[in-house]
């Protein structure tokens, strides 16, 4: 009996949730960098307009948020008077992303796959072990490139929304911070959490870069005692991510508040979305993603399977694709930062957003001077007498 779009589609994501239940690290999908940063720290967001997202209406993200309140906003007088209202703002992504892959697999490769999904159809609960290992695997190495790209989205989209820091005037430019191999008093680890207290960030830290960040993160984990002055290891527990030298710059990185930072992501193919339509058939597909700390997690893409009955040649009669089934895997997503009006005009943190950027600079060392080769030098047990040349006499 050959199995039909709808079937292979539902023993696709029957045996990928039994995938996900083995706890496999090799089947599971690891972000790397800013998209990892971001999936275990992500911001509490709440997307206003989902259903007009999925109704194709708009292509604009919509969020809600509160602005701090202000000294000024307080009376010292007992009464019941409350002139100000709670009033909820809401901010905008106004060019949301897209990233797809594609994976034709042909009517010969598919019929290997094809035994195992009616199987898990006909087993139903009774199932207990996944069967389309193979296919879910070619899947895999697909996803991997997705993400991938996903990532270097959410790195070039951040370069545009470095908000201010409170600790240098305001400013949005790029900071640099000196590292070293020892905490100093007026730059490094230390001046990154004086600029950290001065823009009223409370939690740690989320750091996100390449090169020297890198080099510096790496070099206090590896270091187990206390220095000369007493320091011991300063780690930052950076987020290693190469593209953000193509994105960012050479030896910059980002800072981050949490829960001033997310991944915003909704799928299409759900509720009367979903379903056959039009020679294919549309559906969500939970993949299982691996998060720092062995924690567990899912990205959602949107799926769209379609048969090819026609085979397709080039100009000159040469086959280029036979019949098969087309796979297409999306995902629509977006970058929040905390907006800039998140503190009012009159607040001191007034454009501060909890995204900070820097650059990593090396700390000079202090060089240690070692005498000439042959150097003599004279001891005195008693008062020396006077140098030559003094002008006394012995």
């Amino acid at each position: 009996m050959p199995i039909t779009l709808v079937g292979f589609a539902q023993a696709v994501v029957k045996n990928i949730g039994l995938i996900n239940k083995e706890n496999d690290p090799q089947l599971k999908l690891t972000p790397t960098g800013f998209l990892r940063l971001l999936l275990e720290n992500n911001a509490t967001t709440e997307i206003n307009n989902i259903e007009a997202l999925r109704n194709g209406q708009t292509r604009t993200i919509k969020l809600r948020y509160l602005q701090r309140g202000l000294e000024s906003e307080t009376s010292q007088v007992d009464d019941c008077e409350t002139p100000l209202g709670v009033t909820w703002k809401e901010s905008e992504i106004t060019h949301p992303l897209y990233e797809k892959i594609g994976i034709f697999i042909s009517d010969d490769e598919f019929r290997q796959y094809e035994e195992e999904a009616i199987q898990t159809l006909s087993l139903g609960d009774a199932q207990q072990a996944p069967l389309m290992r193979g296919f879910y695997e070619v899947l895999l190495t697909k996803l991997v490139g997705l993400i991938s790209k996903i990532d270097t989205d959410l790195v070039a989209a951040q370069a545009t929304k470095w908000g201010k820091n409170a600790a240098y005037g305001l400013s949005q430019s790029a900071q640099t911070l000196y590292l070293g191999k020892s905490a100093d008093f007026n730059s490094g680890y230390v001046k990154l959490l004086e600029d950290a207290q001065l823009n009223e960030v409370n939690e740690g830290l989320l750091v996100c870069g390449s090169g020297l960040i890198t080099r510096y993160d790496i070099y206090n984990r590896l270091k187990t005692n206390p220095d000369s002055q007493g320091i011991s290891s300063l780690p930052l527990n950076a987020y290693t991510d190469v593209r953000t030298i193509t994105g960012w710059g050479q030896n910059h990185f980002g800072v981050f508040a949490k829960g001033c930072v997310g991944f915003v992501d909704w799928n299409a193919f759900v509720g009367s979305f979903a379903g056959e339509k039009g020679g294919s058939v549309f559906f969500t597909l939970p993949v299982p993603v691996e998060l720092g700390g062995g924690v567990l997690s899912s990205i959602v893409f949107d799926c769209q399977l379609k048969y090819i009955d026609c085979p397709e040649y080039d100009g000159e009669g040469k086959l280029t694709q036979p019949r098969g089934w087309k796979l297409i895997v999306g995902k629509h997503f977006g970058l929040w930062n905390q907006p800039a009006d998140a503190f009012q005009s009159s607040d001191r943190l007034n454009g501060v957003t909890g995204a900070f950027h820097y650059i990593a600079a090396e700390q000079e060392e202090i060089q240690s001077v070692a005498p000439a080769a042959g150097a003599v030098f004279q001891t005195c047990s008693t008062e020396c007498p006077d140098e030559p040349g003094s002008g006394s006499e012995a």
